[in-house]
């Protein structure tokens, strides 16, 4: 598959692993989750050595999960630890292949390229999604019929969303506005900001439920910022004009997807607001986002998917627009990326096999 694989995905919300198994393809890969009794979450590959039963229909055994075929049981390290057949001997190669996983901001990160590298620090920071008294989290997952660069192309890009989510977010100056490219380290950050405009009807009508009438006219920004492999993160809100934005409302919103095949995507969701902190508004929002994105953009990325089906993007020669910037950065950035991975393992291939011996690499 054409992913990253040195890089942190998200495999599942905290809560989504429990001591039963729970099964997920992540880069076209089948894999199992499940929790020990102190809570550590381990993740295997979801096939039995033995007869290549999925291992997600056994069960948890003492920390391990137990192989409903025959009875085997594998450590979160995916060596057997246990066969109960005749004498009771573990054959050396009844192991299956395990991923590191690391937790951090209320998901389970894995790690699906080689574990000597997996190295946590390298999850990027999120300190919105940190415990804060002064901002509330909703957080929801999706399963998506799109390849994962289409929606990183949907969640960086800030120009479709007068016209997809024109009903929320109708912001004409918003339209208009330049598209800024900045980087902050590995980060691509796309940045549009309204000036002395109205509103969007989304914060015009919570401006007034929460803080009643105003006068004059607001500033509306919208920054999309990108992290490899495929983590995007927006800063929305508005503010009276010439006020700082801590004085105005705003969201700040994670949007993490990790590719389960090359035409489907998972997408684990968060929004973190600064007003109205209350159990109420939390299922409003999470129902609210919900449909907005299933009715709004679910079904575009799946007939587009459907459409270009596995064509290569720059192949198709796209047209581009001014809004495109952030978008086109972060895809010749991938690109690149991609291909130094591609190049790395090519030749670590090359050098560990014995001297004409020919060697075939995929992505």
């Amino acid at each position: 598959m054409k992913a990253l694989k040195n890089v942190w995905y998200v495999a599942a919300w905290s809560g989504e692993i429990t001591a039963t198994p729970r099964k997920r393809f992540i880069l076209e890969q089948p894999i199992v989750f499940y929790r020990t009794a102190n809570g550590i979450p381990a993740a295997l590959a979801n096939t039995c050595p033995h007869r290549f039963a999925p291992l997600d229909y056994g069960k948890v055994v003492d920390d391990t999960i137990q192989c409903a075929y025959h009875g085997l049981r594998f450590d979160r390290t995916g060596a057997c630890v246990f066969n109960p057949d005749g004498a009771g001997v573990v054959p050396k190669a009844a192991r299956v292949r395990s991923y590191p996983l690391s937790e951090r901001y209320g998901a389970v990160w894995i790690w699906m390229g080689d574990p000597a590298r997996a190295d946590s620090s390298k999850i990027p920071d999120y300190p919105f999604m940190e415990p804060d008294p002064n901002w509330r989290l909703v957080s929801g997952y999706l399963r998506v019929g799109a390849n994962y660069r289409y929606m990183i192309d949907n969640l960086v890009d800030v120009a479709h969303v007068p016209v997809l989510h024109g009903d929320m977010f109708n912001c004409p100056e918003m339209a208009k506005a330049k598209t800024y490219v900045e980087k902050e380290g590995a980060a691509i950050w796309a940045k549009r900001v309204a000036v002395v405009s109205a509103p969007p009807t989304l914060f015009d009508a919570l401006w007034r439920q929460t803080r009643g009438d105003y006068v004059g006219p607001m500033d509306n920004w919208a920054d999309s910022r990108w992290d490899a492999p495929s983590l995007i993160s927006q800063n929305t809100g508005v503010a009276l004009t010439g006020k700082p934005r801590e004085t105005g409302i705003q969201t700040k919103n994670c949007h993490w997807v990790t590719p389960e095949t090359e035409a489907s995507s998972h997408y684990f969701w968060t929004i973190a607001r600064n007003f109205l902190l209350d159990e109420a508004l939390d299922k409003e929002l999470r129902a609210q986002s919900e449909r907005l994105f299933v009715e709004q953009d679910q079904w575009l990325l799946e007939a587009l998917q459907a459409k270009v089906g596995d064509q290569e993007f720059w192949s198709m020669k796209p047209m581009l627009l001014p809004g495109d910037v952030g978008t086109v950065e972060v895809r010749r950035t991938v690109d690149r990326m991609l291909a130094a991975e591609q190049a790395e393992a090519e030749k670590i291939s090359a050098d560990a096999a014995p001297a004409g011996t020919p060697v075939a690499v995929t992505g």
